[in-house]
C-alpha cells in the first residue's frame, strides 16, 4: 500500500472542512489498512503539471495539521517525513508556511531567534528558499504553547497549590496573547470593541489546553480584507475524559444535561455513541457557563452576539457551528450567564454569604440548563446533510483533542444582518 499521503490538492483550497472530511479520513484509512508510518507529501502534483496547478491553504487549518502531525509523531516516537517541492506552482504556499513559522515549529530548530522546533516533521530544508519575497504580516504566525517553554514546569513545581499554578499560567499566557494577537484584534472593529474579553478568553483557553490536556496548543490568528479568523487546537484528553473529572457541586450535577438531552432530543441516523460526543460538547459549554472565569462558553457568546461571527468547535467525531441564526437562544443564555458571573463576583468581594451564593447559583444553573435544552433543540433542528448551512457536522474519523475555529467580519459597517 502507498504510504505517501497528500496534504494539498491541486486547484483546491485546503480548509478546516477539507482537513476533517478528506485528509484526516485518508490518513486514518491508511493506518486502518496497513499501520505503517505515513509519509506526507505537501503538494499533490509535485514537479509535474506545474503550469496547470495552483495550491491554496486557509491559514486557520495550519494548527489542525500540526496537531495531527504531533499526535502521529508521538505514536511513532519519531518525526514524520514530509516531501517538499519548490516550483512556480508551489512557491506561494511554501513561502507563506515558511514565513508563518510552520517549518520552524514542526522541524528541529534550536535557534533561539525563532520558535522552538517540536521535531515532529523531517524535511529537506534546501527547498525553503528562492522565494518571491512576498510581504507577510509579522503577526500572521502559528504559535505553539506548552509547559516546555519559558521554564514553566520549573516555576510550577515551586508553587504550592493548583490554584496558584493556574493563576500564574493565566498571567503568563495573558502576556503572551497580548504580544501575539493585540495588533490583529485592534484591526477588526468588532474584536477591538471586545479586546479585553478576547484576551481573557484566549489566555484561559490556552491555559486549559496545556494544564488539562497535557499537550501543545497550536494557535493562529489571521486577518484579511473581509474577516478575522482564529484557530486553536490541541490533541489532549478531550472533553469526554475532562468532564469525567468534574466534581458534583451545589450547582452542577455531572452528566445531568446529557441525560436531559438524551431524553428530549434525537438525531436521525446518528448512533448513540456519536450523540454522546455531541452532548458532551453541550455539557462542556454548560459547565463553562457556570464558572467564575471567562472561557469557552463566553467565547461563543462574544463571537456570535457581540462580533456577528461564526463559532465552530470540534471534538471526537462531531463539530457544532453556531451563528446568528441561533441569536434568540443565545441571548437567553447570555442573560443567565451575566447573573451567574455577577453572583461569583459578589461572593468574591464578600458582598454575599456562602449560603446566598450557593442558593442563587443553584437557582440560576437550573434556569440556564433549561435554556441550554432550548439551544440544543434549535441546533439539532438546523442539522442538515448540506454542510454549508448545517449547524452540526458528523465525521467518520474521531480526531483526538479539542479544536476551535472562529470567523468574524472585519467592519461593523459591513454587517448586513437584518433586525
Amino acid at each position: 500500500m502507498d504510504t505517501v499521503k497528500t496534504i494539498l490538492r491541486a486547484n483546491t483550497t485546503f480548509t478546516p472542512y477539507k482537513f476533517y472530511s478528506g485528509f484526516l479520513e485518508d490518513v486514518a484509512n491508511h493506518y486502518f489498512q496497513s499501520g505503517e508510518q505515513v509519509v506526507l507529501k505537501l503538494f499533490e502534483k509535485g514537479d509535474e503539471e506545474i503550469h496547470d496547478s495552483s495550491y491554496r491553504i486557509d491559514p486557520i487549518s495550519i494548527p489542525l495539521l500540526l496537531s495531527l502531525i504531533e499526535q502521529l509523531s508521538k505514536f511513532h516516537r519519531r518525526p514524520l517525513d514530509l516531501l517538499l517541492f519548490n516550483n512556480r506552482a508551489t512557491r506561494n504556499v511554501l513561502e507563506f508556511l515558511f514565513r508563518c513559522d510552520f517549518f520552524y515549529i514542526a522541524g528541529d530548530n534550536q535557534n533561539p531567534n525563532f520558535p522552538k522546533g517540536r521535531n515532529i516533521l523531517k524535511f529537506d530544508k534546501s527547498y525553503l528558499g528562492a522565494f518571491s519575497g512576498k510581504e507577510t504580516r509579522p503577526e500572521h504566525k502559528v504559535r505553539a504553547y506548552s509547559l516546555d517553554e519559558d521554564e514553566l514546569k520549573l516555576v510550577l513545581q515551586n508553587l504550592s497549590s493548583g490554584e496558584k499554578q493556574r493563576d500564574f499560567l493565566i498571567s503568563h499566557f495573558t502576556y503572551k496573547v497580548r504580544e501575539h494577537f493585540q495588533e490583529l484584534l485592534f484591526d477588526n472593529d468588532y474584536t477591538a470593541e471586545q479586546y479585553n474579553t478576547y484576551i481573557d478568553i484566549l489566555s484561559e483557553l490556552i491555559t486549559n489546553s496545556v494544564i488539562h490536556s497535557k499537550s501543545i496548543a497550536f494557535a493562529l490568528m489571521f486577518v484579511d480584507r473581509f474577516k478575522t479568523k482564529f484557530s486553536i487546537t490541541d490533541n489532549g484528553v478531550g472533553f469526554s475524559e475532562s468532564m469525567k473529572l468534574k466534581p458534583k457541586t451545589a450547582f452542577y450535577e455531572p452528566d445531568s444535561l446529557k441525560t436531559l438531552l438524551f431524553k428530549n432530543i434525537t438525531v436521525n441516523n446518528i448512533s448513540d455513541n456519536i450523540l454522546s460526543g455531541l452532548y458532551t460538547i453541550y455539557d462542556t459549554l454548560f459547565y463553562s457557563s457556570l464558572k467564575d472565569r471567562h472561557g469557552l462558553f463566553d467565547l461563543m457568546l462574544t463571537v456570535v452576539l457581540e462580533s456577528k461571527g461564526y463559532f465552530r468547535i470540534h471534538s471526537e467525531n462531531t463539530q457544532i457551528i453556531v451563528s446568528s441564526r441561533m441569536a434568540d437562544e443565545l441571548y437567553d443564555l447570555q442573560f443567565y450567564r451575566e447573573k451567574i458571573f455577577s453572583c461569583h463576583i459578589a461572593f468574591q468581594l464578600k458582598q454575599i454569604t456562602k449560603e446566598i451564593y450557593e442558593r442563587e447559583l443553584t437557582k440560576e444553573s437550573k434556569a440556564i440548563k433549561q435554556s441550554f435544552l432550548d439551544f440544543c433543540k434549535k441546533s439539532v433542528s438546523k442539522y442538515s446533510e448540506d454542510i454549508v448551512y448545517s449547524s452540526l457536522r458528523f465525521f467518520p474519523v474521531r480526531f483526538r483533542g479539542v479544536h476551535i475555529e472562529v470567523e468574524i467580519p472585519n467592519a461593523i459597517e459591513n454587517d448586513h444582518i437584518s433586525d
